[in-house]
C-alpha cells in the first residue's frame, strides 16, 4: 500500500508534530468530541454513522475524506447539532468544550451555531436565501451574535467581504444570490461563517462544482483565515488532494465508519487501509486494478443486515468481522491486517 507517489502541493500547512510541546493549545482539552455516535435515518437500513469516535483539537485542521454515502455530511451535521428530523441519534454524544450539545438550552444552541461553530455548506445557492440581499443576510448573521453600532456594523460587513477577496463591496451587499457567480456565492458563505469569528469552522465540500482555478482560490481563503485567526477546521471532501492543501490530519470514512485516522503526510505516503490507498490512487488519476478490486471481498458484519466496513486483499475467513480501530505509529486504522484474529465459529456466536 505504500509508495503512493508525491504529495499534493501544500501551501502554508504545518507539520503534524506542531501540536507538541510549545503549542499554546497543547494543555487545553479538545474543542469538540464525538463519542460512540451512531446515527440512523427513517426507513431503516444500515446506520449512516456507526460508533464514530473523533476529537478536534484547538487550532487543529482536520480533513474528513470518503466517497459519496460514506457518512461525511451526516457527521458534519451531528458535530453542528443540526441533524434533520428524519435522522435519529441512536447512541453516543457530541461535546463542545466538554459539554454535551443535548444539554444546551435553545438560546445557547443559537449562540453556538454561527457563533462558536460555523458551517460552510456545499451548495452555495441553497445555502443563501434567494429573496434576501447578501448584505441583509450578512447583517442578520452578525446581529444574531453581536450588538454593534450602525457604522461599526457596516464596517464589519464590508471588511468580511473584502477579506474573502470580493471587490465592488457596495454592489455585492445590495445583490441577490442569483446575481452572483458560484465562486462569489461561495465567498459570501465563507464571509458569513467567519463574520462572528468562530472557534471551529466546518466546511462541507466547499469547492463542489467550482472550476479548478476558483477551487484553489477558495481553499487559499480558508487556509489564510485559519492561519490568521487560529480557529479549528473540519474540511470535508471526497478528494484527498484537496484536503492535503489545507489540513495536517486526515480521517478516512467508509460506509459510516472511520477506517483510518492519522497525520496527513504519513497517511498519504504510507496508507494502512486498502480503501485509503484506493482513494489516493483515484486522486492521482489512476484506475483501480480490477483484479485487486475483485479481491476486496466483503464479509458480513455483526450489525443488522449491513456489510462489514473493512476490506483487505485475500481476506482471511478467521478474521474479526468488524475489527476495532487500532493505534500504531501515531495513527489509527481499522482493517484485518492490524486486528486480532478469531475463529469463524466464535464470530458467528457474537451478538
Amino acid at each position: 500500500m505504500g509508495g503512493q507517489g508525491a504529495l499534493p502541493k501544500v501551501v502554508g500547512r504545518s507539520a503534524p508534530q506542531e501540536a507538541a510541546a510549545g503549542d499554546k493549545h497543547a494543555t487545553l482539552p479538545d474543542l469538540l468530541e464525538v463519542r460512540d455516535v451512531t446515527v440512523s435515518y427513517a426507513g431503516g437500513g444500515a446506520p449512516a454513522l456507526w460508533r464514530v469516535n473523533l476529537a478536534v483539537g484547538r487550532g487543529e485542521r482536520l480533513g474528513i475524506v470518503g466517497e459519496s454515502g460514506s457518512g461525511k455530511s451526516t457527521l458534519a451535521l451531528a458535530m453542528s447539532g443540526l441533524l434533520p428530523a428524519e435522522a435519529r441519534l441512536e447512541e453516543g454524544l457530541v461535546c463542545f468544550e466538554g459539554r454535551d450539545l443535548r444539554s444546551f438550552e435553545r438560546t445557547e444552541l443559537r449562540r453556538f451555531r454561527g457563533g462558536s461553530l460555523a458551517r460552510v455548506p456545499q451548495d452555495s445557492l441553497g445555502g443563501l436565501n434567494p429573496v434576501i440581499t447578501v448584505g441583509r443576510q450578512l447583517r442578520d448573521a452578525l446581529r444574531a451574535h453581536t450588538k454593534l453600532g450602525k457604522e461599526e456594523e457596516r464596517s464589519r460587513l464590508q471588511a468580511s467581504l473584502r477579506a474573502v477577496g470580493l471587490s465592488d463591496i457596495e454592489h455585492k451587499l445590495r445583490a441577490y444570490p442569483h446575481e452572483l457567480s458560484g465562486g462569489m456565492r461561495q465567498r459570501v458563505l465563507i464571509a458569513m461563517a467567519l463574520v462572528n469569528e468562530p472557534q471551529l469552522l466546518v466546511a462541507d465540500e466547499p469547492t463542489t462544482a467550482l472550476d479548478a482555478t476558483i477551487q484553489a482560490q477558495i481553499l487559499a481563503l480558508i487556509r489564510d483565515a485559519i492561519s490568521r485567526t487560529g480557529m479549528s477546521l473540519v474540511l470535508i471532501s471526497h478528494d484527498i488532494g484537496v484536503v492535503g492543501t489545507v489540513c495536517n490530519r486526515i480521517v478516512i470514512m467508509y460506509r459510516g465508519e472511520i477506517v483510518e485516522d492519522g497525520p496527513f503526510e504519513a497517511t498519504y505516503l504510507k496508507p494502512r487501509h486498502p480503501y485509503t490507498a484506493a482513494l489516493i490512487e483515484a486522486s492521482q488519476g489512476k484506475r483501480l486494478n480490477p483484479t485487486k478490486a475483485h479481491a476486496w471481498h466483503e464479509t458480513e458484519d455483526l450489525r443488522l443486515g449491513s456489510q462489514c466496513l473493512s476490506r483487505r486483499p485475500d481476506p482471511l475467513p478467521e478474521c474479526v468481522a468488524c475489527p476495532p480501530l487500532e493505534e500504531a505509529g501515531g495513527s489509527r486504522a481499522r482493517w484485518f491486517g492490524v486486528s486480532t484474529l478469531r475463529s469463524a465459529t466464535t464470530r458467528k456466536g457474537v451478538k
